[in-house]
């Protein structure tokens, strides 16, 4: 969609949305522009550390060490709470000679009494999302690294037991299909991409790609009757 035709509201009602419904968690940032738009997405609850710039060549890697960490703080409370079963169900209060060192880690001496470990969900899976936002003419958007993460995006943050992956939701707000340069959106992401919003355009070539790439899941004249309602 051209610009100032609701891109960057249409995502953030749907992310709102998602998080009221209990689908969404964490959401991760990719704009130069958020605090121009800071009202609009204020109620998203975006931390401070979670908005990169997307001319940051690291940006991409950051948020993948972020999800990583997630998994990591998720692996380790889950660890946490068979070691606080296993104490809870013998603590003696009276006769607390048993207890060692490493068991001290469910003190707290603010409270002075023994606290089962906590996680910032209560041992729930995270759902993460990454909102794009004014990405157009960036090194990102046609970086190696942004389409691997496209790609491969429901297999961030993997278990080794082969538990599923917390995975990123990727929302991309773009002015151009598809252009040349970084001034549109990369095949490679074009191709795997699960949902589409596309506002009323006068390039009837760039509409009849779209339509094109997307018949393998809709008829075009589906697609076409869709666009034109």
């Amino acid at each position: 969609a051209k610009k100032q035709s609701g891109k960057t509201f249409f995502l953030s009602n749907l992310l709102y949305q998602l998080k009221q419904a209990g689908c969404m968690d964490r959401i991760f940032c990719l704009s130069d522009t958020f605090d121009s738009n800071k009202k609009m997405l204020e109620n998203l609850d975006i931390r401070p550390e979670d908005i990169l710039s997307p001319n940051d060549p690291d940006a991409i890697d950051k948020i993948v060490a972020e999800i990583d960490k997630e998994r990591d703080d998720l692996l380790e409370y889950r660890e946490k709470v068979k070691r606080w079963k296993s104490f809870n169900k013998k603590l003696d209060i009276n006769n607390l000679e048993y207890i060692t060192a490493d068991l001290l880690e469910f003190y707290d001496p603010v409270t002075r009494q023994f606290e089962p470990p906590k996680h910032w969900l209560n041992g729930r899976k995270p759902v993460v999302g990454l909102l794009c936002d004014d990405i157009q003419s960036t090194p990102l958007i046609g970086s190696k690294k942004f389409k691997n993460l496209c790609i491969k995006c429901r297999h961030i943050g993997s278990f080794e037991n082969g538990e599923p992956p917390l995975g990123v939701s990727i929302f991309i707000a773009v002015q151009n299909y598809t252009a040349q340069g970084n001034e549109g959106i990369p095949k490679a992401i074009r191709s795997n991409m699960n949902c589409c919003a596309i506002w009323k355009s006068g390039n009837m070539k760039e509409i009849d790609l779209l339509t094109t790439e997307l018949s393998g899941v809709l008829p075009k004249e589906e697609i076409l009757e869709a666009y034109n309602y």
